[in-house]
């Protein structure tokens, strides 16, 4: 069972297949029924704290496209280790797209990745990518 902000199965499947089963930072191949051991999905847009939970007068409202494909990544490692852990303990630079702001001023949708098989794209939703020129540094910054 998924909590909010949680991947379901679907979307993961989605996301390996567009991922090629490889990293998408390093592209070292990961073996499928070892997710949650070797490799991981990475939140672009992380779920941070109270994730993704219904909206109440006076609080955010709810971030449920942090559970969609464009968001996810599948990196190796864990939160902790490997490129997922890079990506999390900000060894990995912002511009790459592998990391989301929080502060809503785009989604990940919006915000091209350096994809390791695919180059310079931009994810969607349903599992799929556009390709995009490089994004110079006024972008990025945005």
């Amino acid at each position: 069972m998924t909590g909010p902000g949680d991947f379901k199965p679907a979307t993961v499947e989605l996301i390996w297949e567009r991922d090629g089963g490889r990293c998408a930072l390093c592209g070292v191949g990961l073996n499928r029924p070892l997710r949650g051991v070797l490799w991981s999905v990475h939140h672009r847009e992380d779920r941070g704290m109270g994730g993704v939970k219904r909206a109440r007068p006076g609080r955010a409202q709810p971030r449920a496209y942090l559970a969609l494909a464009a968001n996810g990544v599948a990196l190796c490692g864990s939160g902790t280790t490997g490129c997922h852990g890079d990506v999390t303990n900000e060894k990995v630079p912002d511009h790459l797209g592998f990391t989301v702001s929080r502060i809503g001023i785009r989604r990940p949708v919006d915000v091209p990745i350096r994809h390791y098989l695919h180059g310079w794209v931009l994810l969607d939703n349903d599992g799929g990518f556009s390709p995009v020129e490089e994004p110079d540094a006024g972008e990025l910054a945005a």
